[in-house]
């Protein structure tokens, strides 16, 4: 883009911006009458929406949107992008898991603006269908490595929430589209930066109001548990009860929930090292994040290194981001509840100090030998301090190349290739001393499992961006690609049982398979195509139009339905800019109207969800060889879920003080893939099935007031 400017010779410094450029400040020498000047991209959320496809100034987008840089996500916490993104967006919501906790090696469960598909997917198929997208740098990631992600490392984080906003992204956005923009290395001299920090993690117990010793045994009492109809059996009880009394009169009041828990210490160290020139720019990083649960033996540790380049040359540049994570993770053997279930009058350690396999192990008979019984507790101290285990560790390289060419000033041409290789493997061991093996075959104490996973996936994308203000009054956005994808993985696991005791804990000292078990081996493969436009039309930026039309293709589906279109149409008016507005007050630096409606739609589903698979049965040999059954009916007409995404919302800002936003939505999905019931004579007991509707419908908005 040429221009002409005239100054006065008073002036010395000139700022030249561009939407979706960072400034940059021009020093003025008398002697030079023409200046080149070379804007870089920006992510800076103030004045661009970043969708991870195409920027697009803030003012002229139609979509729901919310944007924060790193700033903002660290004000709100430390932790990961999830846990601040939870407290600075009312949509974004991370489902509390009681089952785990603050388990840090257990993946959250993610929602915006609730569910679109059932509930119990995420067991039956290993994905969560109600989970949004997520997109790194351009790419298409997993939650594990946005959990796994320094903040260190983030430039900013956009969420996309309705139609207009997700409509680029067509059958994957449906939940919603989180984008991720990691920062590119500053020009200038050699510098190095450090980044580290620490906080505590510590359970609170307070919602935990538990009976004490003597408080749980008179409600046993009362209960009737140590009551019987026959006289033998009454005998036998009313003798346990006086031990019992006779340990809490000795002062036996233990609390167990402290035992397995721990103040956990987190800590995260980033260090960054960065430079180059207006050509060529270099980034060189080492991050390391260690986290302890609050369950003692509960940690999961990180080291990632990255490197950078970005090089520029006349209309041409490209970009390559490497990453580099290696994990390493355990878990605690006995679970929080069996601690919160034990009885707080038993003792914790013998009368000697040591820590007994059984809390209560005794016979109880009277002199007739009528009414014998036995009571077996065991401890979970116990069960805690064998040579039990239940680790993993993890590798993953990820590469992203962008190459862009910007031919005219209001043209601009790119493509980009992502791939990723991750290998993982995870370890449980359970000791044959443990109290659930109590009364088992020696030969078939303990247990041993392993799960070992690796994949690969490619992303590739082009792209056409065209952009021109025509007649000083109508701007013309538009952007033309079609993308590709692949994603295989394969798994194998094996469990083995009975081990001797001692520190015999690996496979090989195991005597066979569990029972009716065998080895398992899974190989998947997933593959999409899509091709998309999308178009903006802004009036005097005042009356904004946003079009989406995507096509897209999944292996996912049933043959007969490889293809789906999606859609999405926005418009928005900016108040603000209106003569009739401006000529009575300049308090607003925004006042826009808001709406949208779409179709976008979601394939976080199985891999083979329409395919009829088989397993063989060697009981059901014939003449031909092995039998086979149905292990699931295909479908070849599964057909895609959509969801039909309505939204109106409000942005108001005054003085750049004042900021709110509204909108309420309505999302339908229709049709609805569920899982249902068939009867057992056709082999198995359900199929996947295109039925029913489900309809979603909230608002949400936020109010922030600077006060400096």
């Amino acid at each position: 883009m040429k221009f002409t400017l005239k100054v006065p010779s008073s002036v010395k410094t000139l700022v030249v911006s561009f939407v979706g450029c960072k400034s940059k400040e021009i020093k003025l020498n008398p002697k030079t009458k023409e200046y080149v000047v070379n804007l870089e991209s920006s992510t800076e959320i103030e004045e661009v929406v970043v969708t991870g496809i195409y920027n697009r100034s803030k003012d002229s987008f139609t979509g729901s949107f919310s944007s924060y840089d790193a700033n903002k996500l660290k004000s709100a916490g430390n932790t990961n992008i999830l846990q601040s993104l939870k407290a600075l967006d009312p949509s974004f919501v991370v489902l509390d898991n009681n089952m785990f906790g603050s388990d840090p090696n257990k993946l959250a469960e993610v929602e915006i603006r609730g569910k679109t598909s059932i509930v119990g997917f995420k067991e039956e198929f290993g994905e969560d269908p109600n989970q949004p997208l997520f997109i790194l740098d351009g790419f298409e990631t997993s939650l594990q490595t946005i959990m796994d992600l320094s903040l260190d490392r983030v430039a900013s984080v956009t969420v996309l929430k309705d139609a207009a906003s997700t409509a680029i992204y067509g059958a994957k956005a449906a939940n919603g589209v989180v984008v991720v923009e990691t920062k590119n290395p500053e020009p200038g001299k050699l510098s190095v930066s450090y980044n580290g920090n620490f906080d505590i993690s510590f359970a609170d117990l307070s919602d935990y109001n538990l009976m004490n010793s003597s408080e749980k045994l008179e409600f046993e009492r009362l209960a009737g548990r140590f009551n019987s109809n026959i006289a033998a059996s009454q005998e036998i009880l009313q003798q346990r009860y006086n031990e019992l009394l006779a340990e809490v009169g000795r002062g036996v009041d233990t609390y167990w929930m402290s035992e397995p828990l721990r103040i956990g210490l987190n800590q995260r160290h980033n260090l960054y090292v960065e430079g180059g020139d207006s050509r060529m720019r270099y980034g060189v990083g080492v991050n390391i994040n260690n986290q302890e649960g609050v369950m003692k033996n509960s940690n999961r540790r990180v080291f990632s290194g990255n490197l950078d380049l970005l090089y520029r040359v006349g209309k041409l540049s490209f970009s390559n981001k490497l990453t580099v994570d290696v994990n390493s993770l355990s878990n605690p053997i006995v679970p929080f509840s069996d601690y919160a279930e034990a009885n707080p009058y038993y003792r914790k350690y013998s009368e000697g100090g040591q820590i007994e396999q059984w809390l209560e192990a005794r016979t109880y008979s009277n002199p007739a030998n009528i009414g014998y019984s036995e009571i077996w507790v065991g401890n979970p101290m116990w069960n805690d301090a064998q040579n039990s285990y239940n680790k993993g560790d993890g590798f993953s390289v990820r590469n992203n190349f962008n190459l862009e060419y910007r031919p005219l000033s209001y043209l601009y041409l790119r493509a980009r290739f992502g791939v990723e290789k991750n290998v993982s493997e995870t370890e449980v061991f359970t000791s044959p001393s443990d109290t659930q093996f109590d009364g088992m075959d020696v030969l078939k104490k303990g247990t041993y499992k392993n799960e070992a996973d690796k994949g690969l996936d490619y992303n590739g994308d082009i792209t056409v961006t065209f952009g021109k203000l025509l007649k000083e009054k109508h701007q013309v956005n538009a952007v033309l690609g079609a993308s590709i994808s692949e994603s295989t993985s394969v798994a194998k696991g094996m469990e083995a049982i009975g081990f001797p005791e001692g520190e015999f804990n690996t496979p090989a000292f195991s005597n066979e398979y569990a029972e009716g078990g065998k080895p398992s081996y899974y190989d998947y493969k997933k593959r999409s195509a899509s091709f998309y436009f999308n178009g903006n039309y802004s009036y005097m930026n005042r009356y904004l139009m946003d079009v989406n039309i995507r096509m897209d293709g999944s292996s996912v589906f049933g043959t007969n339905r490889k293809f789906t279109n999606t859609w999405a149409v926005g418009f928005a008016w900016n108040i603000h800019n209106e003569k009739f507005i401006k000529n009575i007050t300049d308090v607003f630096t925004m006042f826009k109207l808001r709406a949208s409606i779409g179709n976008p739609g979601n394939q976080n589903f199985g891999s083979f969800s329409s395919i009829t698979t088989y397993r063989f049965n060697n009981w059901m040999m014939n003449n031909f060889g092995t039998g086979l059954l149905i292990n699931e009916f295909g479908d070849p007409d599964l057909d895609w879920q959509k969801t039909i995404n309505q939204n109106y919302g409000i942005d108001l800002s005054i003085n750049d003080r004042f900021h709110l936003t509204f909108d309420y939505y309505h999302k339908s999905t229709d049709p609805l893939l569920a899982s249902v019931g068939i009867p057992l004579s056709v082999g198995i007991s359900s199929r996947l099935m295109n039925i029913g509707k489900q309809v979603n419908y909230g608002f949400d908005g936020s109010v922030r007031y600077s006060v400096i």
